[in-house]
C-alpha cells in the first residue's frame, strides 16, 4: 500500500506545483499559491508516514485538504476529483493485494524475499 499511495502523492505534488503556478498567473494574489504550497509541503512531509500502519489515515486527511483547495480555485475541483478517485481506487486495490498475500501466507507488506 505504501508504494502505491506514494505514487499517488508524487502525482498530486506535481499537479499542485502546476496548480500553484496557474493560480498565481490568474490572480496575482498570494493566498491562492500559498494554499497550494501548504498542501504541497504537507504531502511531501507525509510520505515517510505512509510506511506506518496508520499512514493511510494521514494520506486520507491530505486528500480532504487537496479537495478543499476547490474553495481557493474553483477549476481545481476537477483535478481534485480525479486525484481523490485515484486515491480511493489505489487504496482499495492495495488492500486487496495485502489480503491476497495474507491468504497465501506471505508478508502482506510485500517484504523482499518472502
Amino acid at each position: 500500500m505504501e508504494s502505491l499511495l506514494r505514487i499517488v502523492h508524487v502525482m498530486e505534488v506535481s499537479a499542485l506545483a502546476f496548480g500553484a503556478l496557474a493560480a498565481w498567473g490568474v490572480s496575482r494574489d498570494w493566498p491562492q499559491p500559498l494554499a497550494f504550497g501548504i498542501v504541497f509541503v504537507l504531502l511531501i512531509a507525509a510520505m515517510p508516514l505512509l510506511s506506518r500502519p496508520w499512514g493511510w489515515i494521514v494520506s486520507l486527511v491530505l486528500q480532504v485538504a487537496l479537495a478543499a483547495l476547490t474553495f481557493v480555485e474553483i477549476i481545481w475541483s476537477i483535478v481534485a476529483l480525479v486525484f481523490v478517485i485515484l486515491w480511493i481506487w489505489t487504496f482499495v486495490k492495495a488492500r486487496g493485494i495485502e489480503r491476497q498475500r495474507r491468504a497465501a501466507g506471505l508478508d502482506p507488506r510485500g517484504a523482499p524475499g518472502t
